[in-house]
């Protein structure tokens, strides 16, 4: 009769024959050794149990008998065999323990996982069946420390949709920034363009008297027939502002009009909103592409002020000029050639196309590094595009057909077509809503007051309504690329230059602190606007002072060149001794100034070294570029004052 056993190990239920009762077996499915009970063997020991326990009690009954005790030398155990089971039909008859497995399932020997008859490598670890090895191409894949590159084409658009379907409130709020933002972008250009033409028709008329207007002066030379009226103005000859020649040149009404005040100020505006929109989109990407890389699924503690993410608007810009800085004068020089304006700007405009259509995917995740200058120098940034020549590729057709084509479709077409798209929006859109409304006719667009209150309300509706209907449709692309850009970081981080640490106090080398040479730049060509705009003023009143032309021209100049010097001398000097170490230019790109001894410097020595670096301007640069072939990356300024440019370390970023 069967004997019905359970394997411990995997719980699986036999059926074995009685003779290999007070044997073992081996386990049909996990091939664990199961030992089998002996029926007769325990009814004999019961036997012998009850038997004893009679004995016993007969024992109590006479006198104890001592009886020495003998030990027994125990009996090994004899090896289970299935020899005895014969010919039996049963499934355990005729078993051989060393040939008991399953042949009709193959398992990796790397993993144990089960494999296919065809397969030669196993799917899950790589090994290879027959030899239990690592092929060369699954070592690269291992050395890679990533997932396999290959799979981004399939898994990176099906990963994206997920991602943007889980934050669509993200695509929303981002549809939201982009139609406020261009529409203030829109209204700032229609009120600069309605301000300056108004202001230039007004010079212009109320001109009385022999007044020269050409588009390059204004020449005021009074007569001793009368005086002249310009601007509000009376100039006669007598006037104190007039030079020896007794005539004054002033400029044209158009840089009159651009200078003024209101057009200033709707510059600045234009300007604020401009940047904000890139400057969402930038640091919105950074985010997705940074927690992309870290394996984070949601976004989480992300800054959504646009005024806040302002700063990162001039990376739009800044990055595609600082990029393509060998080439990016090549415009300038076709205009002093006397090449067209249109052939100018459509050069210029294609040299700033170049980073976005080619380089962005990597410059993408290397902004989302700690250090981001390798984003901004070309070398870095041709050589990551060459490791990644296909994947780059495919993500730049992703990016011009999903997100760029639109906008850049949109911006061609008001470029090439801007007055008769003007000419639209007034006759078909503006004149009649505001003739329904006010009795608003074409005679009152002149009006101060017309404008201000009925004329650019309406403008903000209407652009608002359709740039956000616009950025709506434009941002649920916008985030399914920035996910893409993410993946291309995860996929293909080995092939990229990445610089995501630096050595604390490591000399900088000559690329970062070029970079930052230009952050510099961009600040001081800023406070040399202002100085200038503001000499200009101060002269005049010393001119005013000691009724002098001549002395009112060499004030302006003393006045501007002392006030850019003290500026600037101020900004080097206090920002690398005060507490960050650095401009605003080496503090962006992880660099601070320190002395040999890698004490902070004061005040003295960096105004020493801010003087001492005027040596680089005189020289045109030449004495910047010995830091590129010095072994600690010095300038001549840094051996001068015996300071160094070095990396802050990352516990400060």
């Amino acid at each position: 009769m069967p004997i019905k056993v359970r394997c411990k190990e995997c719980s699986t239920v036999m059926a074995v024959p009685d003779k290999a009762a007070g044997r073992a077996v081996k386990c049909k499915s996990c091939g664990g050794r199961v030992p089998v009970p002996n029926p007769a063997a325990r009814k004999a020991k019961a036997s012998r149990s009850a038997q004893g326990a009679a004995g016993s009690e007969a024992a109590k009954s006479r006198p104890a008998k001592k009886r020495p005790v003998k030990k027994r030398r125990p009996r090994p155990a004899a090896e289970p065999s299935f020899d005895d089971f014969g010919d039996s039909d049963d499934l355990f008859g005729g078993l051989d323990l060393g040939r008991a497995e399953h042949a009709d399932q193959r398992v990796c020997p790397g993993c144990a996982s089960p494999v296919d008859e065809d397969d030669i490598e196993c799917p899950k670890c790589g090994v290879n069946i027959e030899t239990g090895a690592l092929s060369e191409k699954q070592r690269v894949r291992i050395a890679r420390k990533g997932p396999p590159p290959e799979e981004f084409y399939s898994k990176a658009l099906p990963n994206a949709w997920k991602f943007l379907m889980n934050h669509k409130s993200w695509a929303v709020k981002t549809g939201l920034n982009w139609g406020i933002s261009v529409a203030m972008v829109i209204l700032a250009a229609f009120v600069l363009n309605w301000y300056i033409d108004g202001r230039i028709r007004e010079l212009v008329d109320t001109a009385e008297g022999p007044v020269e207007i050409t588009d390059s002066y204004v020449l005021i030379k009074p007569t001793d027939n009368g005086d002249i009226l310009y601007d509000g103005v009376k100039y006669g000859t007598g006037s104190t502002r007039l030079d020896a020649n007794k005539q004054l040149i002033l400029p044209p009404p158009r840089i009159a009009a651009m200078t003024s005040p209101p057009a200033i100020f709707w510059t600045f505006i234009f300007v604020i909103f401009t940047l904000g929109c890139g400057g969402w989109a930038w640091t919105l990407a950074d985010k997705i592409v940074h927690l992309t890389m870290s394996g984070e699924k949601k976004i989480k503690r992300f800054a959504g002020d646009m005024f806040g993410n302002m700063t990162k608007g001039f990376t739009t810009i800044f990055w595609p000029i600082v990029l393509m800085y060998p080439v990016i004068w090549i415009p300038v020089a076709m205009h002093f050639s006397g090449v067209g304006d249109v052939a100018c700007i459509a050069t210029f405009a294609t040299l700033m196309l170049i980073p976005y259509m080619v380089f962005l995917a990597p410059a993408m995740v290397h902004m989302s590094q700690p250090y981001t200058y390798r984003a901004w120098l070309i070398n870095w940034m041709a050589k990551d595009w060459v490791n990644t020549l296909v994947p780059s590729m495919y993500v730049s057709v992703l990016f011009f057909f999903l997100v760029l084509m639109i906008p850049l479709g949109i911006a061609i077409g008001i470029a090439v077509g801007w007055n008769q798209f003007t000419d639209f929006y007034t006759n078909q859109i503006e004149l009649p809503a505001l003739n329904a409304m006010f009795g608003y006719t074409a005679e009152d667009a002149d009006s101060s007051w017309m404008f201000a209150f009925t004329r650019m309300p309406l403008l903000f509706t209407v652009a608002a309504l359709t740039c956000t209907t616009l950025g709506m449709l434009l941002a649920f692309p916008s985030i399914l690329m920035m996910r893409v850009f993410g993946l291309f970081g995860l996929y293909f981080k080995p092939d990229l230059s990445l610089c995501a640490e630096q050595t604390p106090l490591a000399p900088a080398g000559f690329g970062p602190r070029f970079l930052a040479i230009q952050v510099d730049l961009i600040i001081s060509a800023g406070i040399g606007l202002a100085c200038y705009l503001g000499s200009g003023y101060a002269a005049g009143l010393v001119g005013h002072l000691y009724n002098s032309p001549q002395i009112a021209a060499i004030a302006r100049w003393v006045i501007f060149g002392g006030a850019l010097a003290g500026i600037l001398g101020f900004y080097f000097s206090r920002w690398e001794s005060g507490a960050g170490r650095a401009t605003l230019g080496k503090w962006t790109f992880g660099m601070i100034v320190l002395r040999d001894n890698n004490e902070p410097m004061d005040t003295n020595l960096a105004l020493k070294r801010a003087a001492a670096s005027l040596i680089s301007v005189l020289s045109l640069g030449m004495t910047f570029i010995m830091c590129a072939f010095h072994p600690e990356h010095r300038a001549v300024h840094d051996t001068l004052t015996k300071t160094k440019v070095v990396w802050r370390g990352d516990e400060n970023l």
